[in-house]
């Protein structure tokens, strides 16, 4: 038991994806490319492209929930199938705990395809945007708050710019645009009656209905407004865990995520009171969510002297698995023990500075 939770910890390391600032640069490239993308096609008439982007959700979705629900179901399985994969052929390999899942993953985002009209499917559509944004925030990384200041201050004035200056370029909001590209419409014809024509929507964001769901009114959150902070968010938790053993309400997860909600109320706020900036009412979340979650994390890290090790990353616990091992130690299995529990992010002892003394690096 105690060796596959070591292995599936440190695979879960070598699968994830620590962000630098050029990727950060590029984050918000691609950003820019596909909404631009998606705007022109949308505005030439290729409204095909949101069944498209409806499909790779399905896909990507039902991916995201198996990789969530395979370690539940790997606790399920003997100890020598908990870490076994099977061959895919030219697709690779897979493990077997996340094959089993899949079918249910895919059946429950297949259903939401075939139903994604019905007045109930928007609870599903839940679901799987939140584990597509849970997978993210597990994979990437930020190794430090200057690449998180870099990567979340890029992603502000991107949506500023494509909410509220595009209109200057562009004629129309580029972000409302595509936001609520395939909204339903409705007809007066000949005899007075009202056709509603249902067009696809785009499937990227949270949806809650704010009345009677068969009128369509519902209140919207993309999921780059989740995942984008959530990445400062789960931050803030690492370095809550390495400097003082657990993420704490009183520590930078629970400031960031004060921030947070602080941020989503204000943009709720506008929203709900129609303010409007150069002529357009939607009010993009990041205006609120990014100086709301930095602010109060960089204030209280100031404050008790650990802004400089958060700005390095000095904070965060070894990311690699060459973690780090007191010198003098006994060795063996207590010292096998000592690198799985820092591998799965249980080690409560901050990390050390280079240089130390007390710790050398395993050979």
């Amino acid at each position: 038991g105690g060796e596959g939770g070591g292995a599936a910890a440190a695979a879960e390391l070598e699968e994830s994806l620590e962000m630098n600032s050029s990727m950060a640069i590029g984050f918000l490239l691609v950003a820019s490319g596909m909404l631009l993308s998606l705007y022109l096609l949308l505005q030439a008439g290729f409204t095909v492209v949101l069944l498209l982007i409806v499909a790779l959700f399905t896909l990507a979705s039902s991916h995201a929930l198996a990789s969530l629900l395979a370690p539940a179901s790997a606790a399920l399985l003997p100890a020598r199938l908990k870490t076994a994969t099977v061959s895919l052929g030219p697709c690779g390999e897979a493990e077997l705990a996340t094959l089993l899942v899949w079918p249910l993953c895919l059946a429950l985002a297949g259903t939401w395809f075939l139903c994604r009209r019905a007045t109930w499917a928007w609870a599903l559509q839940d679901v799987l945007g939140a584990a597509v944004c849970a997978t993210f925030v597990r994979t990437v990384q930020l190794p430090s708050l200057e690449v998180g200041v870099q990567l979340l201050g890029l992603m502000f004035l991107y949506d500023i710019f494509m909410v509220f200056l595009s209109p200057l370029f562009f004629h129309k909001s580029v972000m409302m645009s595509v936001a609520t590209a395939g909204q339903p419409s409705h007809t007066v014809l000949a005899d007075g009656t009202c056709e509603r024509y249902d067009g696809e929507r785009m499937p990227m964001l949270l949806m809650i209905p704010r009345g009677d769901p068969s009128r369509g009114d519902y209140a919207m959150l993309g999921l780059g407004d989740i995942v984008v902070p959530g990445l400062l968010l789960t931050f803030a938790a690492r370095c809550d865990l390495s400097l003082r053993g657990a993420a704490s309400p009183l520590g930078y997860w629970g400031a960031a995520s004060a921030g947070y909600l602080a941020g989503l109320s204000c943009a709720l706020a506008a929203n709900m009171y129609h303010l409007t900036i150069n002529g357009v009412q939607g009010q993009p979340a990041l205006l609120y969510l990014v100086p709301l979650t930095i602010g109060p994390v960089s204030l209280l890290a100031y404050l008790r002297g650990e802004l400089p090790r958060l700005w390095s990353g000095e904070a965060l616990l070894p990311a690699t698995q060459r973690s780090l091992r007191p010198v003098g130690a006994a060795g063996g299995a207590a010292d096998e023990a000592l690198v799985s529990q820092q591998l799965c992010g249980f080690a409560a002892a901050p990390a050390p500075l280079e240089g130390s003394s007390h710790y050398k690096p395993l050979p």
